[in-house]
């Protein structure tokens, strides 16, 4: 029994420094961890590894011959759950005492996702059209002998890293725009225990955190747009890489 749990206390450490953080044999840009959202960089990491590793131990009363396999299985959903879990109710109630303050606390946040959002998706555009130079370039090189396959194949680890970063950056936004609306639904039905000092002005408070959600559904999908895009263009130069004998 404490060989299992040692083994599952391990997958869960292993889905914390693998599946939560960022992995690549390339390197990110460093321009595209601009703005970069304080939960995705660090709340999320320390809940991931708690989610993780409650949910590994859970899997010890299996009575399975792949236990490892289902502990690793337990461990990644665990992690999902422990970074979203009731987390911004809970900080919510803590530190706001009336609903007016509460919704205007969790505008500001809203507000602070479009504006990470929105420097990811222009930094990722910019990105794209640095890295389509580079890669006209470096096939110029290869062509007249100046350089090597060995530089498009490095070019192409490098967009493979940054496109694995925009995605977890992408699920990640989506996800906490799920928990935006869940606060928001939660804060409307009275679950954030504190009463408003003025019913009109907590309903405008309201109806200013549904605009700020809806804007900020609206910029995740035009990430997603510029994502698409910036996928397509590593699969474009995963296809040159192949074609170009050694």
């Amino acid at each position: 029994m404490i060989k299992s749990s040692l083994i599952c206390i391990a997958v869960a450490i292993s889905v914390f420094t693998t599946g939560c953080a960022s992995s690549s044999s390339g390197s990110v840009n460093p321009s595209l961890k601009k703005d970069e959202p304080k939960f995705f960089s660090k709340s999320g990491g320390s809940a991931c590894l708690l989610g993780a590793t409650i949910a590994g131990l859970a899997c010890l009363g299996i009575k399975d011959d792949n236990k490892a396999s289902a502990c690793l299985i337990a461990a990644t959903a665990g992690c999902a759950a422990g970074m979203t879990a009731n987390y911004m109710l809970d900080k919510t109630r803590a530190d706001y005492h009336n609903l007016e303050d509460q919704l205007d606390a969790s505008k500001k946040q809203v507000q602070d996702s479009i504006n990470s959002t929105k420097t990811l998706k222009a930094t990722s555009e910019q990105t794209l059209e640095e890295d389509r130079a580079e890669i006209e370039k470096l096939k110029a090189q290869i062509k007249n002998g100046t350089a090597s396959k060995d530089a498009l194949e490095r070019k192409l680890a490098d967009m493979q890293a940054n496109l694995d970063y925009m995605k977890k950056r992408l699920d990640s936004d989506k996800s906490t725009l799920a928990e935006y609306k869940s606060l928001r639904d939660s804060l409307n039905n009275g679950e954030g225990g504190k009463p408003a000092l003025n019913n009109m002005d907590a309903q405008r408070k309201s109806e200013e955190l549904d605009a700020k959600i809806d804007e900020l559904e609206r910029n995740i999908a035009q990430l997603d747009s510029s994502i698409v895009a910036y996928a397509s263009q590593t699969s474009m130069l995963k296809n040159d890489v192949g074609q170009i004998g050694i």
